[in-house]
């Protein structure tokens, strides 16, 4: 099946989130676009949506907040196809049955939906967009047919995650989890799987210069990955100009390994914080509860919430810490900057690119509680300063925004299809 435009660009994902939406807007702008193909996408009218709605509340409290993730907002409902009961399985189990269950119900939903995506949606395209491990069905059927195939890897490559995580186990063994034990065991099979889509692929997309030299670490070509770094929200107003006490450390996203967590936390120890100062942890907690025992001073947990709630807590805080040890990205980064507000991040993130070191952010060595602690001791002795370094961080934002993304984002495909950067093979 193929949508508004055969001969165009099937872009498949399994997800909602706003850079997959992103990227369909790009390429809709640019008359390129003809599906947009995902499991599930949420219409609150919609009698799947009323129903969707009783059933989560079942498994947690706010299942708005929950499904307004999934709404489709930046292209015409037309142009976006669905496949939705395997994604309610996911749903459902990613709201209540642990980690463990939920990563396998995810695999599955992944392997099935690229499957459909290659049997159903490329007769007539010129071209499909996929991203890792939902595309190599997808790849192998647009190869076979002399298609284009365009692979946008929001992530580092493996081998660095690899060597960047193993050693965090090594060297706090109790951070090990039940998860943690899971997933090992099953990266050598993906990662084998991402590896075949990395070849068949003719133009990779990524986000960030420190994603981009992985691969170039893992032997891609150079002349076959293009960077495109993922745009900021819109800065519409000056953020509040007024000294925030207590002054707010927040780390937003999922706390985890990866994400750097216990360093931060090793870093508000040594911190040794007094009543002026606050932790905020906001997203899903994947680090074990001990880690978590006898922190000094306010620490507020908080479980994953809504986009606009997590605007609001922008606004109240006074940093972003952002200490992660690999990304492809870091979209929290940008927002956080769009609402004038610090960040204090590591250069294995899209900081790098980003970010001026003490002029509109900062920037610390990757697993150095120390300096993260020194950094954050800095703020909150120069309110003055890191006022200034907000309205900076606006301005950045400001520089680099979802439709400058868009522009060189279709650019690249479009130079793909006209036959300028054709660089895969078969």
């Amino acid at each position: 099946m193929i949508g508004s435009n055969p001969g165009g660009v099937v872009l498949a994902h399994p997800g909602t989130s706003p850079f997959v939406q992103q990227t369909a807007r790009a390429l809709h702008e640019a008359g390129l676009l003809a599906d947009y193909v995902t499991t599930f996408a949420y219409r609150p009218e919609s009698l799947s949506g009323k129903l969707l709605r009783q059933g989560l509340r079942l498994r947690t409290k706010n299942p708005e907040a929950l499904l307004q993730r999934r709404r489709v907002t930046e292209v015409p409902e037309s142009l976006v196809a669905t496949h939705p009961l395997r994604e309610y399985l996911r749903m459902f189990a990613a709201s209540g049955l642990g980690p463990v269950v939920a990563d396998r119900v995810w695999e599955v939903t992944e392997l099935s939906f690229a499957r459909h995506v290659a049997r159903h949606h490329l007769r007539d395209a010129r071209a499909i967009y996929g991203y890792s491990h939902a595309s190599l069905e997808p790849f192998r059927s647009q190869a076979s047919r002399g298609g284009l195939r365009v692979y946008e890897v929001s992530h580092a490559h493996h081998a660095t995650v690899t060597a960047l995580l193993q050693p965090e186990f090594d060297a706090f063994p109790e951070l090990r989890t039940e998860y943690v034990e899971h997933t090992s065991r099953l990266d050598a099979r993906r990662n084998r799987r991402r590896d075949e889509e990395l070849e068949l692929a003719d133009l990779i997309i990524v986000n960030s210069s420190f994603a981009r030299d992985s691969f170039l670490r893992a032997g891609t070509r150079s002349e076959r990955i293009r960077v495109v770094p993922l745009g900021a929200p819109s800065v519409t107003q000056p953020p509040h100009r007024r000294e925030r006490r207590p002054f707010i450390f927040l780390s937003a996203g999922s706390q985890s390994v990866a994400k750097g967590t216990h360093y931060l936390l090793n870093a508000w120890r040594r911190l040794a914080p007094n009543a002026g100062a606050e932790l905020w942890l906001v997203g899903n907690m994947q680090l074990p509860a001990g880690t978590l025992d006898n922190l000094p001073g306010t620490v507020v947990q908080r479980p994953t919430v809504s986009r606009p709630e997590l605007f609001s807590i922008y606004q109240r805080a006074g940093a972003l810490v952002f200490p992660s040890l690999f990304e492809g990205f870091g979209m929290v980064i940008t927002e956080a900057m769009a609402q004038g507000l610090p960040v204090i991040t590591t250069p294995h993130t899209a900081g790098r690119d980003i970010i001026t070191d003490r002029e509109d952010g900062i920037l610390v060595p990757v697993r150095d509680p120390d300096a993260l602690a020194a950094a954050m001791q800095w703020c909150i002795e120069n309110p003055d300063a890191i006022r200034d370094m907000g309205e900076r961080a606006a301005t950045t934002a400001a520089s680099w925004q979802w439709d400058d993304y868009r522009r060189v984002l279709s650019a690249a495909v479009s130079e793909l299809l006209a036959g300028e950067t054709r660089v895969g093979s078969i």
